[in-house]
């Protein structure tokens, strides 16, 4: 027998007996949770600089440094700095404060959720700069601090704020702005405090150069950043292959700049970090980058695109449309933006592919064998020969008698000389055989094994990333040299198993 499903029926919002009740967030565990958002110690120190740019700074002074068990990083800004109220909301969760489609700054979270991902403990000066727009105070120096294990042991949701004490205020850099204090810091990448300063000085350069490039100064330790451009615009053998502005659907435009990158030969493009790691797409918003080298499915990051690079530009006005994350690392792109974006680079992305395809081909050679070949010739005695298959022979039969059958005779392998002669050498070639070709040809002259590589196989290209590391190509090589051996001297089965290797690789890689 059925069951009658209940009726439902919306409750009256005025029903007798239902109160309206107050449910805050257990301020603990939010605070716990938030320190999980997806910041790194270095996208923390970001956001802050996002609101030293807000605040119209033009320097900015960064100082990491220990401080007995502790780090202590310091963000001293010339900014036109913050009232009482506007450093009440700048330390609140959630802050209300009015924000520009033109800030780098998103939901107003940004000084709580980036600390936090990296300190414990946050505290804040600040000068207001006067209405006149000169550099004498404007009412008190002003001191706001909240500390995550207080927050814990009070379980609620609360801060400091009041005048700047004398001491306090030694510690500005600047006339009018703001500075950061960062300690308890428990999340630190790398407590090196030198290699973490020298790191964040490059990434700085990189995310922020449209403004370094505008007269913003930042320093790290007292060194300046420097801009650091991706496309390497100001390179003369840069080729820029498109630029232009997309529009979408009403909704806003975004701009698309791609170039290929200059080929300076195989040891100054990497150390100019010209590698498939790097190529792709820099996504820029209202001049900050938030995402670097990001080929969003478009093509394989293999060395035939080591020097394709594009900028996607957009403004805030497009976070909806490009689903800006809440900590400005990330967007997500939907269906029509990357169907539309496609269109405009899938030619450029395929050319650049024949590009470096043509410089490959070109470098013949380019690997350094010797390794391999050093070793095996070093060790040509202790190599045994693969098993040869011998047939295996009945006892012979009265004269005049034999046998019916397919004429086939059972083989058995034949173990009686496992010993490669003295004088055996390797010689590793390249040669052009074609993308569906063998991944290698094996030959031999006298004592020497010559093993030919394809340099048009896809698993080439993932080889000839690895060019600089002379034991992965060794690996490689003495790989080869056992599947070659095998095949030199047991044609038949080696044949097969070479086909099927080199069916997989081309499936597993094209």
């Amino acid at each position: 027998m059925a069951t009658a499903t209940p009726k439902w029926t919306h409750p009256a919002a005025n029903q007798k007996g239902v109160h309206t009740v107050s449910s805050p967030p257990n301020a603990k565990r939010t605070m716990e949770a938030l320190r999980e958002m997806g910041y790194d110690s270095y996208a923390s120190i970001m956001d802050l600089i996002d609101n030293s740019i807000d605040a119209g700074a033009s320097q900015i002074a960064i100082t990491v440094r220990e401080d007995k068990d502790d780090i202590v990083i310091a963000i001293y800004d010339d900014g036109s700095g913050m009232n009482e109220e506007t450093l009440r909301e700048a330390i609140r969760l959630g802050s209300d404060t009015e924000r520009q489609s033109g800030n780098l700054g998103k939901f107003g979270m940004g000084l709580v959720t980036a600390t936090i991902g990296l300190s414990k403990k946050v505290e804040v000066i600040t000068y207001l700069e006067d209405v006149d727009g000169q550099t004498s105070l404007q009412g008190p120096a002003l001191y706001a601090s909240f500390d995550l294990d207080e927050i814990a042991e009070k379980n609620e949701f609360m801060g400091h704020v009041g005048k700047a004490s004398a001491g306090q205020i030694s510690h500005l850099a600047y006339s009018k702005g703001t500075t950061i204090f960062l300690s308890k810091t428990d999340r630190i990448s790398n407590k090196d405090t030198k290699t973490f300063a020298d790191t964040l000085r490059l990434k700085i350069g990189r995310v922020f150069r449209k403004f370094i490039d505008s007269a913003v100064e930042i320093s790290v330790n007292g060194i300046k950043s420097e801009s650091v451009d991706p496309l390497m615009l100001a390179h003369k053998d840069t080729k820029l292959l498109h630029q232009t502005n997309i529009e979408i659907d009403g909704e806003g435009e975004f701009s698309i700049k791609a170039v290929e990158v200059p080929d300076w030969g195989q040891a100054a493009n990497a150390k100019a970090g010209i590698n498939p790691q790097n190529s792709g797409f820099y996504v820029v918003r209202n001049n900050r980058e938030i995402m670097a080298a990001q080929n969003f499915g478009f093509y394989k990051k293999h060395g035939d695109y080591s020097h394709f690079r594009a900028e996607l530009c957009f403004d805030g006005t497009m976070d909806n449309v490009f689903h800006t994350n809440i900590s400005k690392m990330s967007i997500h792109l939907e269906q029509k933006i990357k169907d539309r974006l496609r269109e405009e680079v899938q030619g450029l992305i395929a050319s650049c592919g024949v590009s470096g395809k043509r410089r490959m081909n070109a470098t013949k050679g380019g690997l350094d064998h010797s390794i391999a070949e050093s070793n095996i010739k070093k060790r040509a005695t202790l190599i045994p020969k693969p098993l040869t298959l011998v047939e295996k022979r009945k006892r012979k039969k009265a004269k005049g008698s034999h046998e019916t059958g397919t004429g086939e005779r059972e083989r058995i392998p034949h173990a009686t000389h496992l010993k490669t002669r003295n004088g055996l050498e390797a010689k590793f070639e390249e040669a052009n055989y074609g993308k569906q070709g063998p991944f290698y040809e094996v030959d031999q002259k006298g004592k020497q094994i010559i093993i030919t590589y394809n340099r048009e196989h896809p698993f080439w290209r993932e080889l000839i990333d690895h060019q600089e590391n002379m034991r992965v190509v060794a690996i490689i090589d003495y790989l080869v040299f056992s599947l070659a051996m095998t095949e030199f001297f047991v044609p038949e089965e080696a044949e097969l198993v070479k086909l099927n290797m080199n069916s997989t690789l081309v499936g597993l890689l094209v």
